[in-house]
């Protein structure tokens, strides 16, 4: 496996399970390794730990014992949204301030409901404040263009709609004015929406509401991918409505059927964002724990010797040295055996496919005067004006991208937030990101790009002499993979 890689980077690791999750291993661990903190991401990434503990324990990721312990994340998950409360009742949609989010907000009720219902310690006045808040935002009627089956478009209530509705229910305090009014307006609903109006009912007690308003099945519109507001997709919207019909009426016909829909949308999918992995991950678990009659075994064999086995608790094999040896599975008893296999390391050739999809990042380096200086020619102790410019190359607006950039070994970060000041007066335009993450390594900014330039600046100062090899600027749509831009790596000398 180490060929093209640095040895001490390498990780190969082989996982045997009665559960059909771990065939989706890759979506779990995705999720939890997103390395962004918003809002919704940090749901996203704890929200399917409530109920795959083992698991997710199994995955070890990189983290090491704090990371694949699924009840401390959760509970520093629960410590984080909580500080995230804003003077109105809604969750920022980063820590530390900002603007609040509405589909966060109500996301995270919903992860806070379950996580209390397994158990975990959670803030009533936090709870009550969140309520309060989607009452308020239910009393306005918003609506909003919903784009699907590919060239159609209608105006219809906002998700957040719905599914504070559901939500809402689902903590016992039903709102039946607004759930009335959207029932005697289906046609302003999406399809996954129906399904979750359908299900407040259910949880209201009113049963002939919910066999009213459920939708047969879940066809007849296809979402286009958004990559803001409520996220929504086609597959996560499939996925949150068969969540829904497990809560209420797990027994139905239609979550059979859903389960097969989305279990197939899954293995095509190139790219899946954090709302499509969680919402499906945790609606095909609770099906699969729902399966009791499974005893099925299996052993792990290397070179013919056995080296792990599988019954009530998964196999987990280090396979970090495979080169000359034949793995082999066999099993036996009633039911399936399924497995996951990993590997990752560092490329050893530092290589790179430079790329604009739909966007275009760029970086330059200036001196304090303004000029262009080139990377491959430092003084320690020199100030570097680090420019990033971005823009679209569609006519779209794309939504919470993160732009990122990897620091060479010899830099370090002076002054983040740098603007037009005194000392670089040269500088003319500057925007300033929705929220900025600073590490030891890189800088995540975060912001919306469009079809004109934005250009952000950060200072880094030369602190080591030396050569070091210097990664591209990124830009990615945070939910929708395709949106992406790479660019700009090389080699960077401090004399």
């Amino acid at each position: 496996m180490a060929g093209g890689f640095i040895e001490s980077s390498t990780e190969a690791r082989l996982i045997v399970s009665r559960s059909p999750l771990v065939s989706f291993g890759r979506s779990l661990d995705y999720l939890v390794r997103y390395p962004h903190g918003c809002v919704e991401q940090t749901t996203s990434a704890v929200f399917p730990q409530l109920y795959f503990t083992d698991l997710v324990r199994d995955m070890k990721m990189p983290g090491g014992a704090t990371e694949n312990n699924p009840n401390y994340n959760v509970m520093q998950a629960i410590i984080k949204l909580q500080s995230m409360q804003m003077g109105n009742g809604a969750l920022a949609y980063w820590q530390g301030g900002g603007y609040e989010s509405w589909y966060g907000s109500v996301y995270a009720t919903h992860f806070l409901l379950e996580a209390r219902k397994a158990g975990f310690d959670v803030d009533q006045n936090v709870l009550n404040k969140l309520y309060n808040y989607l009452i308020s935002m239910l009393s306005e009627r918003r609506t909003e263009t919903y784009y699907y089956n590919s060239n159609q478009q209608k105006e219809v209530a906002p998700r957040e709609v719905s599914y504070s509705l559901y939500v809402l229910a689902l903590a016992g305090k039903a709102q039946m004015s607004s759930m009335n009014y959207y029932k005697a307006n289906l046609t302003s609903l999406s399809l996954d929406a129906r399904y979750m109006l359908a299900s407040a009912y259910a949880l209201a007690g009113n049963k002939a509401a919910y066999q009213q308003i459920l939708p047969k099945a879940f066809s007849g519109e296809i979402a286009e991918s958004v990559t803001g507001g409520s996220f929504y997709s086609y597959l996560r919207d499939e996925s949150i409505a068969l969540n829904t019909l497990l809560e209420v009426d797990p027994a139905n016909p239609q979550v059979n059927e859903m389960a097969k829909h989305i279990s197939e949308q899954i293995k095509q999918q190139t790219y899946m964002n954090t709302q499509e992995c969680a919402f499906s991950f945790i609606a095909l678990g609770k099906i699969a724990r729902k399966n009791k009659s499974n005893n099925a075994t299996a052993t792990v064999y290397v070179n013919g010797k056995p080296v792990g086995s599988c019954a009530e608790k998964n196999a987990v094999v280090n396979l970090k040295d495979l080169t000359g040896k034949k793995v082999s599975i066999t099993a036996s008893g009633t039911g399936n055996v399924y497995y996951f296999f990993t590997s990752e390391g560092i490329n050893k050739s530092g290589t790179f496919k430079e790329e604009d999809k739909y966007m275009a990042v760029r970086k330059t380096f200036y001196n304090r005067n303004g000029t262009v200086i080139n990377p491959a020619s430092l003084k320690q102790n020199d100030l570097i004006i680090v420019k990033i410019s971005v823009v679209g190359t569609t006519r779209k607006n794309i939504e919470n991208v993160v732009i990122t950039d990897m620091l060479p070994a010899g830099f370090e970060i002076e002054n983040p937030r740098l603007s037009s000041t005194a000392e670089c007066a040269w500088i003319k335009t500057f925007y300033t990101p929705q929220h900025t993450d600073i590490r030891d390594d890189r800088i995540n900014l975060y912001t919306d790009v469009n079809n004109y330039p934005k250009e952000f600046y950060y200072m880094v100062r030369c602190v080591t002499k030396g050569a070091f090899r210097m990664g591209p600027v990124s830009a990615d749509a945070m939910y929708n993979g395709e949106y992406h831009s790479y660019h700009g790596g090389g080699r960077v000398v401090i004399d």
